[in-house]
């Protein structure tokens, strides 16, 4: 189980106390989102990368991720280095998360240049082959359209070999097809399972078409901050409401892992059903950690 953590809410003591909480409930991993400015136009809290190098000191054994970097916002030779360097403070721990980005505003308001998907997709890839050549080869010398190195040794390598798992975020017929030949973890955000399905066959195809074992793939349900544990039904429900209006889904078409531990069961269960390997989701009421503690309690002895 994998617990996401945002810093829409959280502050430095905030974040520290949801993952050493995580890590003595036996949470499996904590990741932390990277954003500029919140998809509602709020500013934002801390820099991912930044709390994940202290978290990375003041926890001892949860693994440590992100739920993605934006590949738009640091050169994957400066990424590279940075990955190895809180894999040795880890003492590998850390997992990428990484995918194209998303959301144009925060790349404008921040001045980062903004292209079509297509573009941002090819750049994610050039970054994932420059970030895994110089994990493992020494005096790189990378040609590509967007990114180039030259003999550029990176050390000390990572401690993980032959390096930190590679998640990608997303589900474009690009992305997909970026997973299929390049990732170590695939998370797809909020899919129902039907969709699931049909994108995991389409991956699993394309994998075998270039002679990689979809076996090798860790799948995740990217559940976003969505899950609350609760036996109040009307509760749910205005929850579930207040999603439905933000997203402008019907709740009845709503995948989220919200209500009592018997329900979420039952969902998990058809989620792992068509293939999904690990949960990662965050809670609604945190900051607080009732729902962490009642989930760490209810659902993950079910998980295990």
């Amino acid at each position: 189980m994998i617990i996401h953590s945002t810093a829409l809410y959280a502050d430095w003591e905030k974040f520290l106390k949801i993952a050493q909480e995580a890590e003595r409930l036996g949470y499996d991993s904590i990741w932390i989102s990277d954003h500029l400015i919140s998809p509602k136009d709020r500013p934002y809290g801390l820099e991912a990368w930044t709390v994940l190098s202290a978290l990375a000191s003041a926890t001892k054994k949860i693994r440590l991720g992100t739920y993605v970097l934006c590949n738009q916002f640091r050169h994957p030779s400066l990424l590279a280095k940075m990955v190895s360097t809180i894999d040795h403070i880890s003492r590998g721990r850390i997992n990428l998360g990484i995918g194209a980005g998303w959301y144009k505003t925060e790349h404008i308001s921040y001045g980062f240049d903004w292209d079509k998907l297509s573009i941002r997709i090819d750049r994610l890839k050039e970054s994932i082959q420059l970030m895994r050549k110089m994990w493992t080869e020494d005096n790189v010398t990378f040609k590509g359209q967007y990114y180039k190195t030259i003999n550029a040794n990176l050390e000390p390598k990572p401690l993980q070999k032959p390096h930190p798992p590679i998640w990608i975020g997303g589900k474009s017929p690009g992305i997909k097809q970026l997973v299929a030949e390049e990732a170590n973890g695939w998370i797809p955000v909020l899919p129902s399972t039907d969709e699931f399905s049909k994108d995991l066959q389409e991956i699993k195809i394309e994998m075998e078409n270039i002679g990689r074992n979809i076996d090798k793939l860790d799948i995740a349900y990217g559940g976003a901050a969505y899950t609350l544990v609760t036996n109040d039904n009307n509760l749910a429900k205005r929850e579930l409401e207040k999603i439905s209006k933000y997203r402008n889904i019907p709740i009845d078409e709503l995948n989220y892992m919200i209500g009592n531990s018997s329900l979420i069961k039952k969902l998990i269960q058809q989620y792992k059903k068509v293939g999904v390997k690990h949960i990662i989701t965050g809670f609604l009421d945190f900051p607080k950690l009732y729902s962490l503690k009642l989930f760490a309690e209810l659902i993950i002895p079910y998980l295990k």
